[in-house]
């Protein structure tokens, strides 16, 4: 996760004592929580309309990317111009 996110942070057991708390502050603010378990945070919980941007945002990278080797020039640009050149 990006440095500059604004997320706070909580031990999971307090979590798990509030939280109907937590999600209510969540919804509220837009903010992720991020979850601490053993002094480290394993875990970030963000709003559903944040989770479906970056599920969004991770399909049009996978498309994207998909393309790519499409546009090589030993793929389909190369391979028209080897089967012209040897024919």
């Amino acid at each position: 996760m990006p440095k500059h996110e604004p997320i706070f942070g909580m031990p999971i057991s307090h979590v798990r004592a509030i939280l109907g708390f937590a999600c209510r502050e969540i919804l509220r603010t837009g903010r992720p929580l991020g979850l601490w378990r053993y002094n480290a945070m394993d875990l970030v919980i963000v709003p559903i309309a944040e989770w479906e941007r970056l599920k969004a945002l991770e399909a049009a990278t996978m498309a994207t990317h998909d393309k790519d080797p499409g546009e090589l020039p030993r793929s389909e640009g190369g391979g028209e111009g080897g089967g012209e050149g040897g024919g």
